[in-house]
């Protein structure tokens, strides 16, 4: 269950995050190393990104889904995959990501690490 969206300015921006709950099989079981991406949240911190002046101009807002990789001194390496929902058009989505990429340049991470983290670009309704 996602948490409920927190309003953060007039043009919020959120960083959200739905982690599966913690199973346990067998209380003895080693833990494994997680297989692909894990989730950013509690894993990374650093500033959310600036939302794309053009694209608040012309009112699109969306959400971005990156996975990214950090390095082992747990700094932004690159991205792995980047995808849109349907409220972004393609001519905007290099904006966001390249928002995106500057925010992330400054988050201090787990080192080594393939990781998952959804971006909210939303405006304040005024309501």
């Amino acid at each position: 269950m996602n948490p409920p969206p927190v309003v953060q300015s007039a043009n919020a921006i959120q960083s959200v995050t739905s982690d599966p709950p913690a199973t346990c099989a067998d209380a003895d079981a080693v833990a494994e190393a997680p297989k692909g991406p894990v989730s950013a949240k509690g894993n990374c911190s650093g500033a959310v990104p600036d939302y794309p002046a053009k694209a608040l101009e012309d009112e699109v807002q969306g959400v971005v889904s990156v996975v990214f990789t950090v390095g082992a001194d747990g700094k932004f390496n690159g991205f792995s995959n980047v995808g849109f929902d349907g409220g972004i058009p393609p001519r905007y989505r290099s904006s966001f990501k390249s928002a995106i990429s500057a925010a992330l340049q400054g988050y201090t991470c787990r080192g080594s690490t393939s990781l998952t983290q959804e971006f909210s670009f939303k405006l304040d309704s005024g309501s």
